[in-house]
């Protein structure tokens, strides 16, 4: 859209337009009119934008505060604001001779009496209730604040035991699946050294491979990609790395078998559009694999064996 364009679609009342095909740039340079951008902004009632709203950090509640407290401090929070509350009960007896009662006398201001207030505190911090003591005048209202707050802390501690134990479990489970990973991840590299060293003996015997064993070697290659897809992972996206015995022994795994996958390749007179895509897509993983790429440091043996997959990579390929 031009000039003409523009002119048009002003003459028809689409002074202000808020989508245009040709872009900001082209309407603003054609002399089509613009509402302000502070026209469009209703400040919210904080007196903020709603841009502002969005791009601004959410706001955590108390709740949320307390329940992102680590299970230390919780605990100690939790048995510090027993200790105030068995003191404002001893001291609020001591002051105003309206704290605590135990049967049918008040308690004293003295050591036991403080003893008492702490053992209340507690008694009502885990809501048991014994009945043995109870609160006196305003101090009842102190006492619900206390249970209320001692069942919140409580609970969130509760929490964090019941969370810190699933964490267990569920890193438990993660290395129970790696360590089977790679055990799957071996056998089957070990399948397809096998099956490829059988290929490798018929055709040496037989110098054309027959259609059965063309798919077989079909078969083994789809195997050996997924299984080179694995490594990979464990390379470049695996949270858990596996130590460096371990994928020494992965690497040399590999290295059998893409050797082995190059010199049936290089003697196939031709290949099916299955294995081509499979070749393809073996050397397009296996040529990722160098020294230098992999994002984490291994030692010079592992790096040297990388690079050698690479350049087995380029014969495939």
């Amino acid at each position: 859209m031009g000039k003409q364009a523009v002119g048009l679609l002003a003459e028809i009342g689409y002074t202000n337009l808020r989508y245009y095909v040709g872009g900001m740039a082209e309407w603003l340079g054609s002399g089509g009119a613009v509402e302000p951008a502070t026209s469009a902004v209703v400040p919210l009632s904080n007196g903020t934008s709603p841009g502002a709203a969005a791009v601004a950090a959410p706001r955590l509640s108390w709740l949320e505060k307390v329940a992102a407290l680590s299970l230390e401090r919780l605990i100690a929070i939790w048995l510090a604001m027993i200790v105030v509350f068995g003191l404002l009960y001893w001291i609020a007896g001591v002051g105003m001779g309206m704290g605590l009662q135990a049967g049918n006398q008040a308690v004293k201001a003295d050591g036991q009496g403080l003893v008492t207030a702490i053992y209340f505190s507690f008694v009502t911090a885990l809501s048991i209730g014994y009945g043995d003591v109870v609160p006196l005048g305003w101090f009842r209202l102190a006492a619900i604040v206390e249970g209320a707050a001692g069942l919140l802390i409580f609970g969130c501690v509760i929490s964090k035991l019941v969370s810190r134990r699933q964490e267990e479990l569920t890193e438990e489970i993660h290395r129970t699946t790696f360590e089977d990973r790679l055990d799957r991840v071996r056998t089957n590299l070990h399948l397809v050294f096998s099956d490829l060293g059988s290929v490798q003996q018929l055709q040496v015997e037989q110098g054309v491979l027959p259609e059965l064993v063309l798919r077989r070697l079909e078969s083994t290659v789809r195997v050996f990609r997924g299984e080179l897809q694995a490594v990979h992972d464990l390379l470049y996206r695996c949270r858990v790395m596996p130590d460096e015995e371990t994928m020494a022994s992965l690497l040399a795994n590999l290295i059998i078998c893409l050797q082995g996958l190059a010199d049936i390749g290089g003697s196939l007179p031709s290949r099916s559009a299955n294995l081509t895509a499979g070749f393809k897509s073996i050397a397009n993983l296996a040529n990722d694999i160098c020294g230098e790429c992999v994002p984490r440091t291994y030692a010079p043996e592992l790096k040297d064996s990388m690079d050698q997959i690479q350049e087995l990579a380029r014969r495939i390929g």
